[in-house]
């Protein structure tokens, strides 16, 4: 089984309280007790498309972001998310221009909090018509911002920034087996609790087609939620 690389610091990892995020919250914890650090920070974010039922869903995805921090033990910060702007702005922005925005924000965040890495746990699906373009344009993004943000890097901040993609080009099948390698709680994600809501609905569905297996359940780890 493919177990990407991640990284062995303290990090700000962007969560939309999902599957990959769920994985990165997982194996940042795993990271802070094997190298001793200080447990890393969750941001909600959305990245996705926008839908008519983003304020719907966003709600419910903090309170699952939360649930997750708690579980394993990491910081979150409530004041701190990453959303698109109200749906009178949003019509006038695109996907991309979403995702450059909040990219930009959250590594000005990270290195001002003294963190030299951004989580970004996209993961480009194997049914998205022009994959491959997709694929290399998240990793551009990331690298670019990465960059630019780093020029502004003073004595006051951490000295440089990178942005990671560590689950972009995984494959469903290798996302289903990571998942259920290190057993996450798959019944934390945010569509799991967010009733009639109909991209929950479609999500959870999307869910059941890659990984049809019984998923195993992770019992909560020692610690409390904490927040800064």
């Amino acid at each position: 089984m493919i177990v990407p690389r991640f990284t062995p610091e303290q990090c700000l990892i962007l969560t939309d309280a999902d599957i990959e995020s769920l994985i990165a919250t997982a194996m940042a914890s795993e990271q802070q007790s094997i190298n001793s650090i200080d447990p890393s920070i969750l941001a909600p974010a959305w990245w996705a498309k926008n839908s008519d039922e983003l304020d719907l869903v966003l709600p419910v995805l903090e309170s699952a972001a939360r649930s997750q921090a708690e579980i394993y033990a990491l910081h979150v910060l409530p004041d701190h998310a990453f959303y698109p702007p109200d749906s009178n702005e949003s019509a006038q922005i695109t996907t991309s221009i979403q995702q450059s925005r909040m990219l930009l924000d959250a590594a000005y965040l990270a290195m001002q909090l003294g963190l030299k890495r951004v989580v970004w746990p996209i993961r480009i699906p194997e049914s998205h018509p022009d994959r491959i373009a997709a694929i290399g344009e998240a990793i551009d993004r990331a690298m670019l911002i990465s960059r630019l943000v780093s020029i502004d890097a003073n004595p006051d901040t951490a000295p440089e920034l990178l942005i990671e993609t560590p689950f972009v080009d995984l494959s469903d099948d290798q996302i289903a087996d990571l998942a259920q390698d290190i057993a996450i709680p798959i019944d934390t994600c945010w569509w799991t609790g967010a009733g009639d809501i109909a991209m929950a609905q479609q999500r959870s569905e999307a869910w059941k087609t890659i990984d049809p297996r019984q998923s195993a359940m992770l019992e909560p780890k020692p610690g409390v939620r904490t927040t800064i």
